[in-house]
């Protein structure tokens, strides 16, 4: 999803400021979500790159 898209979502219509936020909350939910799960691969994947150079 782009800045564009989610700009055009709280743009489309007769949306009350309540509803924008409420829209803007939720897309930020979903991303910080995705993010803590690519955090955690990338944690995962820096564990096995830690692991081969030390032998663990």
């Amino acid at each position: 999803m782009t800045i564009t898209e989610i700009a055009a979502m709280t743009e489309a219509g007769q949306k009350s400021t309540e509803e924008k936020l409420h829209i803007l909350k939720k897309i930020r939910a979903e991303l910080m979500e995705e993010l803590h799960c690519q955090q955690q691969l990338l944690d995962q994947v820096d564990y096995m790159i830690y692991a081969l150079k030390t032998g663990k």
